[in-house]
C-alpha cells in the first residue's frame, strides 16, 4: 500500500537515485540520515545469508509472489537473487530493479523474513537502497519503530516513499498485481468464446492496449512529479471499465441506446470534440505547460484517431458475441463514454 505521504508530494532532488550495489558516496551531508548511514554502512553481512541464484532471478516475483499477493513467494531464494542483484553495480532504473537487490533486503531483514531478524542490517540496506532523502530517513525511522514494537506492520519498500518517481513505480507493482487478477477474470469470461470471437477480441486487445496508452500518456496531465502513477492510474481505469463493462454484457446486461441513437452521439461527439481542442488551443500559452497542464490539441487529435480503431474492433467484436444488438447500439455507446471523456479533459470541475 502506497503510504499516505503521498498526498503531497515534493518536488524531485537531483539526488534521486537508487544504488543497487555498493554505498552511497557520503562526500558532503545533504540530509539528516547520511551521517547515520555511514555508520549503519560498517554492518558486517553474515556471508552464510548470501547463497547462489540464476542470473535470471527476478527477486520481486520471488519476494511477492507471482500474482503480487505471496502466492508462489519463496522467500529465502528471493534472498539469494536479491544479493545477487545487488552485486552486479547497476543503478536501479527499471521496475524489476526497484523491487529487487538492497530493497528486497531491507524488507527481509527488517521483517525477518526467510532469515533471521536483523535490524541493524536492514538499516545498512536502507541507506544503500538510497532515494529520496525523507525516504531514507522514513525508512529508518520505520526500522526504529519495527524495534520498538511500535510498528508491528510487514515493512515494504512502498511504505515510506514521498517522491512521485517512486509513487510511479509503485502504483505499477499494484497495478500489476491487479493485472494479474484480472486476466483470471478474463480466462473464466472466454471460457465459452469460440474461435472466431476470440479472433476478433484480439483485434480490440491490439487496438485497446493503442488507444489506453495514449490516453495514459496525451489524454492525463503528466506535469507533476507523480506522473508515473498519475499514467498508472488513467490505463488501470480504463482496464477495470473495459472488463466490467464485458462482465455485464456476458450477463445479459447491454446497453439500452438503440441504432438510432448513433447520429444524434455522434454528432454530440463531433461537438465535444471541436469545443474540447478550441480549448486546448486556447490554454496553450508561452510557458512549458499550457492551462491543461500537459494535455495538447495535437495529443488528443492522436488519441481520437486510436479511438476510432479501438470503437471499429469493439464493434466487429460485439456483433459476433452478442448478435442481438445491433452495430449502431454499440457505436451509440461507445460514442457517448468517448464523449463524457473528452468533455472532462478541458472541465472546470
Amino acid at each position: 500500500m502506497i503510504h499516505a505521504r503521498l498526498a503531497a508530494l515534493p518536488v524531485l532532488s537531483a539526488c534521486l537515485v537508487f544504488l543497487a550495489c555498493a554505498a552511497p558516496a557520503f562526500a558532503d551531508d545533504d540530509g539528516p540520515h547520511d551521517a547515520v548511514c555511514r555508520q549503519w554502512m560498517k554492518t558486517p553481512i553474515p556471508k552464510q545469508d548470501i547463497g547462489s541464484a540464476p542470473a535470471d532471478c527476478d527477486a520481486e516475483v520471488l519476494y511477492y509472489g507471482r500474482d503480487g499477493k505471496g502466492t508462489g513467494r519463496d522467500l529465502v531464494a528471493a534472498r539469494h537473487c536479491a544479493y545477487r542483484q545487488r552485486g552486479t553495480g547497476a543503478q536501479v532504473e527499471s521496475q524489476s530493479e526497484v523491487f529487487g537487490g538492497s530493497g528486497i533486503l531491507m524488507m527481509l531483514y527488517a521483517n525477518g523474513e526467510g532469515v533471521k531478524r536483523n535490524l541493524p542490517l536492514a538499516k545498512r540496506f536502507a541507506c544503500e537502497y538510497g532515494g529520496a532523502p525523507a525516504e531514507v530517513d522514513g525508512r529508518l525511522e520505520h526500522i526504529d519503530a519495527i524495534a520498538e514494537g511500535t510498528d508491528t506492520q510487514a515493512m515494504d519498500i512502498c511504505d515510506d516513499i514521498t517522491s512521485g518517481l517512486m509513487a510511479g513505480f509503485c502504483s505499477r507493482r499494484s497495478a500489476d498485481a491487479a493485472r494479474f487478477e484480472r486476466n483470471q477474470r478474463w480466462q473464466m469470461l472466454q471460457a465459452a468464446w469460440t474461435p472466431a470471437q476470440r479472433a476478433a477480441w484480439a483485434d480490440v486487445r491490439k487496438a485497446a492496449d493503442d488507444y489506453f496508452d495514449l490516453v495514459s500518456r496525451e489524454e492525463t496531465d503528466m506535469s507533476g512529479t507523480a506522473r508515473g502513477a498519475f499514467a498508472v492510474g488513467a490505463r488501470e481505469d480504463l482496464e477495470i471499465a473495459l472488463l466490467d463493462a464485458v462482465t455485464r454484457f456476458e450477463s445479459g446486461k447491454r446497453p439500452t441506446q438503440k441504432a438510432g441513437d448513433f447520429a444524434r452521439a455522434d454528432k454530440a461527439l463531433n461537438a465535444t470534440y471541436k469545443a474540447t481542442l478550441a480549448k486546448l488551443v486556447a490554454g496553450l500559452g508561452d510557458g512549458m505547460f499550457g492551462d491543461y497542464g500537459t494535455i495538447g490539441p495535437d495529443g488528443v487529435r492522436q488519441t481520437q484517431r486510436a479511438w476510432l480503431r479501438y470503437r471499429d474492433a469493439w464493434v466487429r467484436f460485439a456483433t459476433l458475441r452478442w448478435p442481438g444488438t445491433p452495430a449502431d447500439a454499440w457505436k451509440a455507446w461507445l460514442t457517448e463514454e468517448r464523449t463524457k471523456a473528452l468533455a472532462e479533459l478541458v472541465s472546470e470541475g
